[in-house]
C-alpha cells in the first residue's frame, strides 16, 4: 500500500519515498520511523513505541531517534521549527499530522493488506535489513479434522519458538493465518506481508501413520530453498512434535543466513547495510584460519559502524577475538579472550537476550579456564533459545574437558540431532570422540575422530585427535597418517597448543592425551 501527502508518496511495497522531483533516498531506518509515524497518525506516537518497531526494542539513545526524526522530516521538506509534517509533542512523542489521503494497495491481493505498523522490508533489495519470515498455517490432508488440528498446532508452534530468535523478523501468526494456504498465492502472501521468506507445510494423514512436509522460499523469486520431511506414528506425533519443531528451526537457522549471504553478493558494496556485513562476515567466520577471520572481522566492524546497537556483530566480533585466541593465531592469547569478554559484554548490553552474545561469552570464559562459569552461560544461552545446537555442542564439551563424559556426549548428540549439517558439526564429532577416549572405548573414539575429519571445514586440532585416538587404539600406522595430517594443517603444531585451547580439568585425562601427543611426536 502507499500514502499520498502533499506533493510526496510513500510505498510501502517498493519502501520508496517519491517527492515532486522524483524518488528521495532515505535510509531504512529514517524510512520505517516516516513509515510508523504515518500510519499511526490518528494518534502521538511516544520514544518508547518508536524503538520497539523501527529498532526491534534494542536499547538506543534518546539522540539516535532524535536524529532519526530530524532526517524524515529532511526527507518530506520539513523542518524542527515550522513541523508541518511531524510535530514534537512535548513530554509524550510525535504525530504525523500532514493531510493524507486514503491508503491504497500497490497490487490486488488474495489476503489481507500489510499491516502499516510493520517495519517495511523492501523484498527486491535482499540482503536489506534484518531478514523477515511469516510461517503459514500448515495445509492438511486426511484425517478428518486431526490433519487441520496438527497443521495449524505445528506452524503455531514454530512461530512462537521463532520469534525467540532475535535476528529473524517474525511476522505475527494473527497476520500469517489470515491466508488460505490451500488457494493463496506466496507472491501475494509475501508482498501484503513485507517477507523476504515464506516457510509453508502440509500434514498428512493415512491410517496411523503422519507425514509433515516443511519448505522455505525466497521471496526473491520463490525458489525452494530448503525442504524437508518427517514421518511418525500419530500415537507419537504428540512426543515427537518437539523434535521435528526443534529440527526445522535448526534448518531455518543455517539455511536463512546462507541464502541472505549468497544475496549478498548480488550487490554494489554501495548497497551493502549493517545486515549485509554481518551475514557476509558470518560466511568467513568458521573457515578458523587466519585471512579468513581477518575478513570476518572486518564485516562485523563495518556492521557496528553503520550500527553501533547491533547485537548480534558485537557478539560475532567477539567469536573472531575467541578464534584468534582458541587457534592462537597470534603472539598474545591473553588479549584476543579479554577482547573476546568485552565484545560478548558489549552484545548482551545491548540485548539481554541474544543467545549467540551468552554463546559467546561462554567460550571466552572457557578459553579463561573458568568452565563452570562458561557452563553457565551456555546453559543461559539455551534459556533463551534452546534449539540453539551450536550451545548444545560447546556445553557438552566444557562437560567433556570437566571430565562428565557421558553429559558430554549426549549434549553433542543433541547438537548433531539438532543441526547435522551445521558448520561446526566436526567439532561436534570430535567432542563425541574425546568423550569416547575417557571412557577408555578407544575403537569408538577412532569411528568418531575419523568421522569429524570427513566434514567440512576441519582445522588442525581435529586430525590432531583423531591421530590421538588411534595411536590409543593400538592402530600406529593408521595414527602416523593423522599426525602427518595435523603437520600439514599446521607445521608447528604442539601439544601445548591442544592444551590451551581444550583445558582438560582432570589430570589423569590430560595425561592420558598428552602421553599420546608425545609418543606421535607432538611435545
Amino acid at each position: 500500500m502507499y500514502w499520498r501527502f502533499g506533493d510526496y508518496t510513500l510505498d510501502l511495497r517498493t519502501a520508496e519515498l517519491i517527492g515532486p522531483d522524483g524518488q528521495i533516498h532515505v535510509e531504512r531506518q529514517t524510512f520505517a520511523v516516516l513509515a510508523h509515524l504515518i500510519a499511526h497518525a490518528d494518534r502521538v506516537v511516544t520514544r518508547d513505541e518508536l524503538v520497539e518497531a523501527v529498532w526491534d526494542g534494542r536499547h538506543v539513545s534518546d539522540a539516535t531517534v532524535s536524529t532519526s526524526i530530524k532526517l524524515a522530516r529532511r526527507a518530506v521538506g520539513d523542518d524542527g521549527s515550522t513541523q508541518n509534517a511531524i510535530r514534537t509533542i512535548h513530554g509524550r512523542g510525535f504525530r504525523f499530522v500532514a493531510e493524507l489521503e486514503q491508503p491504497t494497495p500497490t497490487r490486488a491481493a488474495t489476503g489481507p493488506e500489510a499491516t502499516p505498523c510493520e517495519t517495511p522490508v523492501d523484498n527486491d533489495q535482499p540482503g536489506a535489513g534484518r531478514p523477515s519470515l511469516a510461517v503459514l498455517r500448515f495445509q492438511s490432508v486426511g484425517g478428518e479434522g486431526l490433519a487441520s488440528q496438527i497443521a495449524s498446532a505445528l506452524a503455531a508452534e514454530l512461530i512462537t519458538c521463532l520469534s525467540r530468535i532475535g535476528w529473524l523478523h517474525m511476522i505475527a501468526r494473527g497476520s500469517s493465518f489470515r491466508f488460505d494456504p490451500d488457494t493463496a498465492d506466496p507472491a501475494e502472501i509475501a508482498a501484503a506481508l513485507s517477507v523476504r521468506y515464506l516457510v509453508t507445510g502440509m500434514v498428512e494423514t493415512v491410517g496411523e501413520l503422519a507425514t509433515i512436509s516443511v519448505e522455505l522460499q525466497s521471496a526473491d523469486d520463490f525458489g525452494l530453498i530448503w525442504a524437508e520431511r518427517f514421518a511418525c506414528n500419530l500415537s507419537d506425533l504428540q512426543t515427537q512434535r518437539s523434535q521435528i519443531v526443534s529440527a526445522i528451526i535448526s534448518s531455518l537457522e543455517l539455511e536463512i543466513p546462507k541464502h541472505e549471504s549468497l544475496s549478498a553478493r548480488k550487490l554494489s558494496k554501495a548497497q551493502f547495510d549493517a545486515w549485509t556485513h554481518f551475514h557476509l562476515g558470518i560466511t568467513h567466520l568458521y573457515r578458523f584460519d587466519t585471512g579468513s577471520n581477518l575478513v570476518a572481522g572486518e564485516h562485523f566492524d563495518t556492521a557496528i559502524s553503520l550500527d553501533p546497537e547491533f547485537a548480534r556483530a558485537h557478539a560475532a566480533k567477539s567469536f573472531v577475538h575467541w578464534q584468534n585466541a582458541f587457534m592462537q593465531l597470534g603472539e598474545d592469547r591473553a588479549q584476543p579472550i579479554s577482547d573476546a569478554i568485552a565484545a560478548a559484554e558489549k552484545a548482551l548490553t545491548i540485548d539481554p537476550r541474544e543467545p549467540f552474545a551468552a554463546f559467546n561469552m561462554a567460550r571466552a570464559k572457557w578459553l579463561q579456564g573458568a568452565l563452570e562459569e562458561g557452563m553457565d552461560w551456555f546453559g543461559r544461552s539455551l534459556a533463551i533459545n534452546p534449539n540453539f545446537a551450536q550451545s548444545h555442542y560447546n556445553l557438552g564439551l566444557m562437560q567433556v574437558l570437566g571430565g562428565y563424559a557421558e553429559d558430554g556426549a549426549e549434549a553433542s548428540k543433541t547438537a548433531l540431532r539438532l543441526s547435522p549439517l551445521d558448520p561446526l558439526a566436526y567439532a561436534m564429532f570430535s567432542t563425541l570422540a574425546l568423550s569416547a577416549i575417557l571412557r577408555d572405548d578407544h575403537q569408538e573414539a577412532v569411528r568418531l575422530s575419523e568421522r569429524a575429519n570427513q566434514e567440512p571445514g576441519v582445522h588442525y586440532f581435529i586430525p590432531m585427535i583423531a591421530a590421538a585416538a588411534n595411536e590409543l587404539a593400538g592402530n600406529t600406522a593408521t595414527a602416523e597418517r593423522w599426525a602427518a595430517r595435523t603437520r600439514q594443517l599446521r607445521d608447528d603444531a604442539r601439544a601445548a597448543h591442544f592444551f590451551h585451547s581444550f583445558p582438560f580439568r582432570d589430570e589423569k585425562y590430560r595425561q592420558k592425551l598428552l602421553s599420546s601427543f608425545e609418543r606421535l611426536g607432538f611435545a
